[in-house]
């Protein structure tokens, strides 16, 4: 069960990054394209909302999201590949 929740958020991640990342480039080229800032400023907190769920559900993304005590948990048994 945990592994298909943790399969299902990193998914919701993936897809919500490559959303916040696609509306990034066309905003390179159209900085002036107010629906597209908008439209950015939702997805990035559509990705931090999805990122959020995914490291409380499962485990840290990045090595600086540990944790308050900075407990480097991906150590020890399975790594996070290996988890899913």
């Amino acid at each position: 069960m945990e592994n298909n929740n943790c399969r299902r958020l990193l998914q919701a991640v993936d897809e919500a990054s490559f959303f916040m990342q696609d509306l990034k480039l066309y905003l390179d080229t159209h900085p002036d394209d107010a629906t597209a800032v908008e439209m950015f400023r939702e997805a990035t907190k559509q990705y931090k909302a999805c990122k959020e769920a995914f490291e409380e559900s499962c485990w840290p993304l990045r090595a600086e999201d540990s944790g308050e005590n900075c407990e480097w948990d991906w150590l020890c048994g399975a790594w996070p590949p290996e988890r899913l």
